[in-house]
């Protein structure tokens, strides 16, 4: 298969060399996978905005030469725009990428992920004084997901921690907003 199609949500960027990117997405049929974009950077590229962090997307891709796949079409189907504008509620969005980035690997199908990323990133739009509680239950249940906690067994502790001690380094989302104090 040559060219392929995948539905996805953009957990992370990373730019490469002039005018290129590095896309890590959360897809329903592959779980994550990463991407390479070239003249995305350009300011005439048309795809420039569909591929934003958190946008949910339709992605078109061709195999590479190299180890990363080509992505060259871009189908923008959420962009979560009534939440962007509040600091707080972009925070509860990193989180949970990077908690799905570093504890999920490449190419492993995981449907139900994708379903409570979806479904977490459709939540925060009405998020009230509970918000906290609500990020850590979507955390404990990406473990439980995952297969790091039992589902019968209920957490008690500290879901940071936890998950810092599975990836073996620090999460650095969580204390973004600490550091705006």
């Amino acid at each position: 298969m040559r060219s392929y199609c995948l539905e996805g949500i953009i957990i992370k960027r990373v730019n490469v060399g002039e005018a290129d990117k590095i896309l890590t997405l959360f897809t329903k049929e592959s779980g994550k996978v990463v991407l390479k974009v070239k003249g995305v950077r350009k300011l005439q590229s048309k795809r420039a905005g569909s591929l934003e962090l958190f946008n949910h997307v339709r992605v078109f891709v061709v195999k590479g030469r190299g180890s990363l796949d080509l992505l060259t079409e871009v189908i923008l189907l959420n962009t979560f725009s009534s939440w962007r504008k509040f600091l707080g509620r972009v925070n509860l969005a990193y989180q949970l990428a990077e908690a799905v980035d570093k504890l999920t690997p490449e190419n492993q199908s995981h449907p139900e992920i994708f379903t409570l990323l979806l479904s977490a990133f459709l939540d925060i739009e009405n998020l009230d004084s509970n918000w906290k509680l609500k990020i850590e239950n979507w955390l404990i249940n990406l473990i439980i997901e995952l297969g790091y906690w039992p589902e019968d067994k209920k957490f008690t502790g500290d879901i940071y921690k936890f998950i810092e001690d599975i990836i073996s380094r620090p999460l650095y989302s969580p204390k973004i907003l600490d550091k705006l104090r």
